[in-house]
């Protein structure tokens, strides 16, 4: 299978390492009909990958911008402490010269939900021919992973026309942000993948996110209804 083999065999992940960074933007909670927010993410419903929310990765040493530090948990992840990857607080420090005004157009607007980082691991195509024999989707979602990941969580749904606002008991109807503990403990990919394709009771609509997303525009209707992604679109400028 050619996607399986794009997304485990070395041959073509080693060309995907020579950037800087790898960002991901995924809209969750089910708002995205063409590309729901688990396949934007490669998350997996059986990938046990970490993933650290944006303020538990603190700067490397040498005060490098695409070098990040991720808590040690446990055994398994103690060699995964340093990566290739830039916290969103630590580019906008170091984006003041560039930039006027630092604060983030789709944080401000309460867009995104929640900024994860996953831990970068050498390639080995022995690990991965391994994962492959135990679940193939799920070696393709580790595989992509191992490359170091920063992926941004949307919740366009209050930018999508014809939405209704629910009342609701919750103080907090974010399932993503749910996950944080204390510890600083990671969040398995698994985990990540049930909390972004939950539905919120907050809030109902149509899983019109695949063009709010990106701002689609073709003309003035397009324009128009998707006109609340322009945020997002202009922090992944800023990025």
């Amino acid at each position: 299978d050619l996607v399986h083999t794009m997304a485990t065999s070395p041959r073509f992940l080693k060309p995907l390492t020579s950037f800087r960074r790898r960002i991901a933007y995924a809209n969750a909670y089910n708002t995205d009909f063409p590309v729901p927010g688990t396949t934007a993410a490669f998350l997996d419903k059986e990938s046990n990958y970490p993933h650290y929310f944006d303020e538990d990765v603190t700067e490397g040493e040498n005060g490098e911008e695409d070098t990040g530090k991720f808590p040690v948990g446990n055994e398994d992840d103690a060699t995964l402490k340093v990566v290739k990857v830039a916290p969103e607080s630590i580019r906008m420090e170091r984006g003041a010269e560039r930039r006027t005004d630092k604060v983030c157009p789709a944080s401000e607007k309460g867009l995104i939900v929640a900024t994860m980082h996953t831990p970068r691991r050498p390639l080995d195509e022995n690990s991965i021919q391994l994962e492959d024999n135990v679940n193939s989707l799920t070696a393709m979602s580790s595989s992509l992973d191992s490359l170091g990941w920063k992926k941004v969580f949307i919740d366009i749904r209050s930018e999508i026309p014809m939405a209704v606002s629910l009342p609701t008991s919750r103080s907090d109807d974010c399932p993503i942000n749910q996950l944080k503990s204390n510890s600083r403990a990671p969040v398995k990919s698994r985990e990540l993948e049930r909390a972004v394709s939950s539905t919120s009771l907050s809030r109902l609509g149509l899983p019109l996110g695949h063009n709010a997303i990106c701002a689609f525009s073709r003309g003035r209707v397009s324009t128009s209804v998707n006109s609340g992604g322009r945020p997002v679109m202009d922090s992944l400028a800023m990025d």
